[in-house]
């Protein structure tokens, strides 16, 4: 980092998160006026596990981020790669899906992270995570997804490349399946060993010093591990979901139940999707649409619900879902700030 950059980036970092914190405002302000919230009461120790149990699943990557950094030499205290993976998530919130990486990267380097090992291993435990969530869903939708809904074909592509629900309501289960194997085998091949340090190598050669160290190399292993890790992450993202459900439709959404079970496989393939879409920051939007799409026809039937019912139901639940998760992330990425500031405060002459 130059002397001009070096000394300008405290005043950069107050404004990222200036705009980071704008951003979330702005996203809660319109939230926060959708008539929905108005007429139905939440239940809001349900609202609360929600929040626990996101930041728990979270915590599965962060983790698997500090092994792979162990693995490939670096060895920051768990409690700094924790902090620097909550704080970071919140850069996702900006446009661009480089942010929450810069982020991450930035805040660790201080604990005998090099810049580059800690993107490198940022940017393999994210796709790592991505490659789990949509593996998840390819599972759980082949043994226990529903036989209704859109079939494939080339009106049901045009209708979700258009982000329109199908007029039959949800989509089949080859469909799904089909959608999440596709979506695995996009990201996974890259993070394949053969092909991943091949390309980070080349990538890093513009940015190197001509008798620099390589750079470390990933193993078959350590993406075993980290799928491993992050698919028990995806399955507490589940039950984060029904939590949320529990707290909009109350006891009528039943907990042991194969549509609880579905959860973790339609937060996946949603989240997954919102992800890839590099221009909806946050998934914001996309996600919004899928789990829209995905979950009204498990709710037909609860309470009664017709099919208009039960999306209305969805779209107030998809919406306290995005509440009490952003809420969770940005509390989670104060309290990690506070530690941090007081930490360097502790460690100052």
């Amino acid at each position: 980092m130059s002397g001009k950059l070096r000394r300008a980036w405290p005043i950069v970092k107050a404004l990222l998160w200036l705009l980071i914190l704008f951003m979330i405002g702005r996203q809660f302000a319109r939230d926060l006026h959708r008539p929905e919230l108005g007429h139905h009461s939440l239940h809001s120790g349900w609202l609360v596990l929600s929040g626990l149990l996101y930041l728990l699943g979270l915590s599965l990557s962060a983790l698997y981020w500090n092994r792979l950094l162990g693995h490939l030499g670096a060895r920051p205290p768990l409690a700094a790669a924790l902090r620097a993976y909550y704080i970071g998530h919140l850069g996702k919130y900006l446009p661009g899906k480089a942010w929450a990486v810069l982020l991450r990267t930035n805040l660790v380097r201080g604990y005998g992270v090099s810049a580059g090992l800690a993107a490198l291993t940022s940017f393999y435990e994210v796709l790592t995570t991505m490659a789990a969530g949509v593996l998840v869903a390819a599972v759980l939708f082949a043994v226990l997804g529903a036989d209704a809904g859109a079939g494939l074909n080339a009106d049901t592509l045009r209708q979700l490349l258009c982000l329109e629900q199908p007029a039959e309501g949800g989509l089949q289960r080859p469909v799904v399946v089909l959608l999440s194997l596709l979506l695995f085998v996009a990201i996974v091949v890259p993070l394949q060993p053969a092909v991943f340090n091949r390309l980070a190598h080349r990538l890093s050669l513009p940015f190197r010093e001509r008798d620099a160290a390589e750079l470390p190399r990933i193993r078959f292993a350590y993406l075993l591990e980290g799928l491993a890790f992050t698919a028990v992450g995806w399955l507490l993202l589940g039950a984060s979901f029904a939590a949320a459900l529990r707290g909009v439709v109350g006891d009528s959404w039943p907990l042991l139940d194969v549509r609880t079970a579905r959860l973790p496989a339609i937060m996946g393939l949603s989240y997954v999707i919102g992800f890839v879409v590099l221009i909806a920051p946050g998934g914001l939007g996309v996600r919004e649409f899928l789990l829209t799409l995905l979950l009204t026809p498990e709710l037909v039937g609860v309470e009664g619900m017709d099919q208009e019912q039960a999306r209305g139901t969805v779209v107030l639940a998809v919406l306290v879902l995005r509440l009490v998760w952003t809420a969770a992330e940005l509390l989670a990425a104060l309290v990690c700030r506070f530690a941090l500031l007081s930490e360097r405060g502790a460690s100052a002459p």
